[in-house]
């Protein structure tokens, strides 16, 4: 529901950026020229994200996982498992996002 959910409203939010410039055209013109701007803009929010996991959340989650049964060993193991999976979306987004503004994906 969630990935519907996003689909949905970047489609809105691309919508309503055609509209407001005109036409497909003048969007995708403005849209390569504030690429890099966008693609700072990305970084600084997965540092953000990252900053506030492992700042905030990964040791309140660890410290609760210590009071499983088996010491959270298993949970602990999933947890790492995750986050490798989600580093690896990460640059798989970028890599992709990489190839289209270099002009592989038209």
């Amino acid at each position: 529901m969630a990935l519907i959910g996003a689909f949905v409203v970047c489609g809105a939010i691309v919508a309503l950026g055609i509209r407001m410039m005109g036409s497909q055209v003048a969007f995708e013109a403005a849209w390569g020229q504030a690429t890099p701007w966008l693609f700072l803009w990305r970084w600084a929010c997965y540092a953000g994200l990252v900053l506030w996991w492992l700042k905030l959340w990964r040791p309140r989650l660890v410290r609760q996982l210590g009071e499983d049964d088996d010491g959270g060993e298993e949970a602990r193991s999933r947890m790492k498992r995750l986050e490798r999976y989600a580093i690896g979306v990460m640059v798989a987004i970028e890599f992709f996002n990489l190839l289209d503004w270099m002009g592989g994906g038209r």
